[in-house]
């Protein structure tokens, strides 16, 4: 360490010497409670500078440049600073000194080691780093907190739709409420059902039990069936946790993003190597490394693109759902062998016959998944492929019978910028009859108003021993523009009954909206035209429809809404149950647990809702619509988006709540300041860098040189333990209380020793 200093020292001054005019870049290393980074650092032989943007934001606060200074600001202070020259990556170098005048006592400068150090009164920092604390998407499932009030009698919602059309006029209602502590659902019109639902959401063996007349049974419909099953109500969005390791330059800082959260961060060691955790979601995930060499590199970027399809199973897990009715029985089960494979297996009986089936998902890799089922006794096969990267999506399928039938369909898509390009085709072979033969391709342009230009091409093949050879091809070519209120496209189609020239346009208004079109058909000599109309009020929403073409006029008119009997009498314009969230994350002032009027939505906080869309209000408040009803969602709130490190969900920054039928359900998601306990350590008797201080026996902060230590809590009771690093041995605790306001706690090791 002295030869380090030394050496240190006798450069700096030979810089001194030769010049002060030229900038050597130096590394320093930046410690702050739980986490070292290096980060730039230039020397001009009698200054330090930093480069701002790296070192403020790993010390936690947000960066904004205003003009030639540079603004870092958090929820209590702002920090202004002047640039010492303004590189075009829109960085800024600031003086060292600069920077500790305004910091105080926060930091220290260790000249010699070239080391920025925190101090424990430092307590502006909470930069801990992400290894070190628990990833919040590993608390999968969190606590069921929203949930719905079982009760013999909760409510009552009655949806109604009336259609008229070629085939008359046709009634449908459909009855939804709690009753009996679970859920009853009865369809009134053609045919008559009803379902009794009773869910156990937090259950391992059993999570759903159903009971009722089915109107589309699994062999016949009309008929009374009992079905259980234990797969999740809403699968769990985490699937695995996926490790990916790399190589770059040495030293350099390693991120993965995913959906702008860093989900997780390393440096690389001397050979360049790091490995880095990210989740694996059900669904399409694109995962973004991001690389940041020492030396003042561009940083790079690689895109990991992970596809999980919704047929795996987590390992080690099965699933399985019954059914037995008055004539079928049914038995489905799925294992999860491994993270990227999983078997599934069959059994059914009904009317007579008794058939199984085999089957297994596997993905190979990160972006492609590939699944096959066989059938017996009827030897019927289906092998499906699913593909996804950037820009390019791909479905194939195979399903095929010996000596019967060949069906094999695809359908890709690819997009760079603002063009599209769709395929679609297949080929459906009946052994000894014919063979038929589609395909479809399509090219789309788009601009942010809407579509451009739109053009296929279709051919249709049917040749075979039976059937005389018959070949048909369509095209179409449509272009326009699109504004805010109104559409307007001009279009030429072609097939092998007509070809027709004309436009197409839509206006929507508040709650109505208007789609017509008109055209010429050539070779019928006649006037195609359509006329849709959809208005919609709080009593119910009316679609009409009426198109002419060369066979002639067809109609067709249709009402829909939906009545909640109780409690209290509501008409809204949905036919179906619309189960949807509102989700208002607010600061709660006065810890009661209550949105009041003087706390107001945080409008820039994010979640992660599994399974479902989000949309943000005009209020700041959080929506997802069209969930499934009594179904249980997962939500995770990102810690990227909370600016305030003092603040904390009341709820914890995982929890899950059941969606209602037919109702907006509003969540209130408070958050809570959390209060900061100023700690030391006295009657040291070794190193203070090897003792930590758990917190009931879980989360820990370091202890300083000096022995003081720092943490951010709730309210509450807590143990405060002292424990060495090395040979974990317990050296002292202690019980506090507290309250709303800062509290100062001393640790003795020789009075509270265990």
């Amino acid at each position: 360490m002295k030869k380090r200093s030394l050496t240190t020292v006798l450069l700096l001054f030979a810089l001194h010497v030769a010049t002060a005019q030229v900038l050597m870049e130096v590394p320093l290393l930046l410690e702050v409670p739980g986490k070292e980074q290096m980060v730039r650092a230039w020397y001009d032989g009698e200054i330090f500078f930093v480069d701002g943007q790296e070192l403020l934001y790993a010390l936690g606060f947000t960066v904004q440049f205003q003009g030639t200074r540079l603004e870092a600001l958090d929820a209590h202070r702002r920090h202004v600073f002047a640039c010492a020259g303004l590189p075009q990556d829109n960085s800024c170098r600031i003086a060292l000194r600069d920077l500790l005048s305004s910091f105080g006592d926060g930091l220290y400068f260790d000249r010699d080691r070239l080391e920025l150090r925190a101090s424990s009164v430092a307590s502006t920092f909470d930069v801990r780093s992400l290894r070190a604390r628990k990833n919040t998407w590993i608390e999968v499932p969190g606590p069921h907190l929203f949930d719905r009030t079982r009760a013999l009698w909760g409510g009552l919602m009655a949806s109604w739709q009336v259609r008229n059309d070629a085939f008359g006029l046709r009634p449908y209602v459909r009855l939804t409420g709690s009753v009996l502590q679970g859920t009853v659902g009865r369809d009134i019109g053609e045919d008559h059902s009803w379902v009794y639902r009773y869910d156990r959401p937090g259950s391992k063996w059993l999570t759903q039990v159903e009971a009722g007349r089915y109107s589309t049974g699994h062999y016949s419909s009309g008929t009374i069936g009992l079905s259980i099953t234990n797969v999740p109500l809403a699968r769990q969005h985490l699937q695995r946790v996926r490790t990916i390791q790399g190589q770059t330059a040495p030293h350099a800082l390693i991120q993965a993003v995913i959906s702008g959260e860093v989900v997780d961060q390393v440096q690389a060691d001397a050979e360049g190597r790091y490995e880095l955790q990210a989740p694996a979601w059900y669904g399409t995930t694109k995962l973004e490394v991001r690389m940041q060499a020492l030396g003042g590199l561009r940083p790079t970027s690689e895109l990991h693109y992970q596809l999980t399809p919704a047929s795996l199973v987590p390992p080690k897990k099965a699933y399985y759902s019954a059914y037995a009715g008055e004539d079928a029985y049914v038995l489905n089960l799925q294992y999860g062998l491994h993270e990227r494979l999983t078997l599934r297996g069959a059994w059914s009986h009904g009317q007579g016959r008794t058939e199984a089936s085999s089957g297994f998902t596997y993905s190979p890799v990160t972006f492609l998944a590939l699944s096959g089922q066989l059938d017996f006794p009827s030897t019927r096969w289906l092998t499906t492929l699913r593909m996804w990267r950037s820009g390019l999506h791909l479905n194939a399928y195979i399903d095929a019978q010996h000596g019967v039938f060949t069906n094999t369909n695809i359908a890709a898509s690819a997009g760079k910028g603002p063009f599209s390009l769709l395929l679609r085709g297949g080929q459906l072979v009946l052994t000894g009859r014919y063979r038929s033969l589609i395909l479809h391709p399509e090219i789309w342009l788009h601009h942010r108003t809407g579509l451009l230009m739109q053009a296929n091409w279709g051919l249709n093949r049917l040749r075979g021993p039976l059937v005389q050879a018959i070949t048909s091809q369509s095209w179409r070519f449509a272009a326009g523009w699109s504004f805010a209120r109104m559409r307007l496209i001009a279009y030429a189609e072609r097939d092998h009954t007509q070809q027709v020239y004309g436009a197409e346009g839509l206006l929507t208004f508040r709650q109505k909206s208007l789609t017509f079109g008109a055209g010429w058909d050539i070779n019928n000599q006649a006037l195609v035209a359509s006329l849709s109309v959809q208005v919609t009020s709080p009593f119910g929403r009316l679609f009409a429809h009426g198109q002419r073409n060369a066979h002639g006029f067809t109609h067709s008119q249709q009402a829909q809404g939906s009545i909640h009997l109780w409690p209290g009498l509501a008409l809204t314009p949905s036919a179906h149950q619309e189960s949807a969230a509102e989700l208002r994350i607010f600061e709660d002032l006065n810890g009661n647990g209550k949105q009041d009027a003087n706390e107001r939505v945080l409008p820039h906080i994010d979640i992660q809702l599994y399974q479902g869309g989000l949309t943000r209000l005009k209020t700041g408040a959080l929506y997802s619509a069209h969930l499934e009803p009594y179904q249980r969602y997962q939500v995770r709130i990102l810690e990227a988006s909370v600016r305030d490190p003092l603040l904390h969900p009341a709820t914890g920054w995982t929890f899950s709540f059941t969606a209602d039928p037919g109702r907006r359900k509003v969540i209130q998601v408070p958050m809570v300041q959390l209060v900061r306990i100023a700690g030391q350590v006295t009657a040291l008797d070794r190193a203070p860098l090897r003792l930590k201080v758990q917190l009931n026996s879980e989360e820990h902060a370091d202890v300083y040189r000096d022995g003081g230590f720092a943490l951010q809590v709730r309210p509450g009771r807590y143990t405060l333990t002292i424990v060495d690093v090395l040979d974990q041995e317990v050296l002292a605790e202690k019980s506090i209380e507290v309250s709303t306001v800062s509290i100062r706690v001393t640790i003795d090791l020789v009075k509270d020793r265990i």
